[in-house]
């Protein structure tokens, strides 16, 4: 079941309308900014899958409350910003969106029509709901905070699909490679004039350029595909326990790859993933599929055409290194790009 609908699902009517009551707002305001709320805290939690220690730290600022914690509670502690409800949602978004809690607030406001009052103690009572919500989900299934990271990954296509687009945009900037073209020497070509005999010196020496171009082009041409011959065939990249995300030392790895590879457009690539055995098969079968997923979209976000790249996911099946030691599982949490298919 999706976190995102197991957490909307608890804005019945009466919530709904006590949040309104408290805030002076209309129940259709309140139902309009409540969700994107709930997934801009969930989008937080999301983007921040790939570190484990932050994930954590979030999950211990929800409040206990006994029987849990509920909408009409929440709209109760509006009228006091210094209860312990909302000064704990103010703590959770301080530590989960840092100097970006503004802005995030802002086009959340722009994107629903609402005030940047309004959205900001909507924001404050999706914080600890949020929390509070995946706390229970972590105990409950006894999770580890590498396996909410992997769970929050899967959640941020929904999740995207309730954000205004100022908000996912705040929330997962893309990444663009700036190329540059080269440059094309316009050159015009006077009327054909035969009463000019200086006509024709004039055309050669305007072709020069051409010329020099072309045979700049075809030496870098050469150059690139002997930078090619050259590249290596294969590069392992690593990953933390439970994550999707690269290691910094494998991203510049990966970088490195894509450029060694130069500009073959009919280059074939494999994009391996796999896992140590700490969790279940079925579990890391999923995470490493994940993995390899990630990878390839690094690799397209690179210049590598989609067509040209098969991304597999095998699990704890395949092993280089001994899985009963920290070194060995570090070893085997790995993707593997390699020229050619698998």
């Amino acid at each position: 079941m999706s976190l995102l609908t197991d957490l909307c699902s608890t804005l019945d009517k009466h919530s709904v309308n006590a949040v309104a009551t408290a805030l002076g707002e209309s129940d259709q305001s309140v139902s309009r900014g409540l969700e994107p709320a709930i997934g801009t805290v969930l989008g937080g939690m999301a983007s921040k899958s790939g570190n484990p220690n932050l994930l954590q730290k979030l999950l211990d600022l929800a409040p206990s409350a006994t029987g849990g914690i509920s909408w009409s509670n929440l709209a109760s502690a509006i009228a006091d910003p210094s209860s312990p409800l909302m000064s704990s949602g103010k703590r959770i978004l301080s530590t989960l969106f840092g100097d970006s809690e503004g802005m995030l607030t802002r086009a959340l406001g722009a994107g629903t029509g609402l005030q940047p009052g309004v959205t900001s103690s909507l924001m404050a009572m999706a914080a600890p709901m949020v929390m509070s919500f995946l706390g229970k989900r972590v105990r409950d299934d006894r999770m580890n905070m590498g396996w909410l990271g992997s769970l929050l990954q899967r959640e941020i296509p929904a999740i995207r699909s309730v954000l205004p687009a100022g908000v996912a945009d705040l929330l997962w900037p893309h990444e663009r490679e700036t190329f540059t073209a080269s440059p094309v020497v316009a050159q015009t070509v006077a009327k054909e004039r035969s009463s000019r005999p200086w006509l024709l010196p004039l055309v050669l020496l305007a072709l020069i350029p051409g010329l020099i171009w072309l045979l700049s082009h075809a030496r870098k041409r050469v150059e690139l595909d002997t930078a090619y011959r050259a590249a290596p065939q294969s590069v392992d990249l690593y990953f933390d326990p439970g994550s999707t995300k690269l290691l910094p030392e494998s991203q510049m790895k990966l970088r490195e790859f894509v450029t060694a590879l130069g500009t073959n457009g009919g280059a074939r690539v494999s994009v391996n993933g796999h896992t140590d055995n700490v969790g279940d098969a079925a579990s890391n079968m999923r995470l490493s599929q994940q993995r390899a997923d990630a990878v390839k979209g690094d690799l397209v976000r690179m210049g590598i055409s989609a067509d040209h790249l098969t991304a597999r996911g095998f699990g704890e099946a395949d092993p280089v290194a001994d899985n009963a030691t920290a070194e060995g599982r570090a070893t085997n949490r790995r993707v593997s790009v390699a020229m050619g298919g698998r």
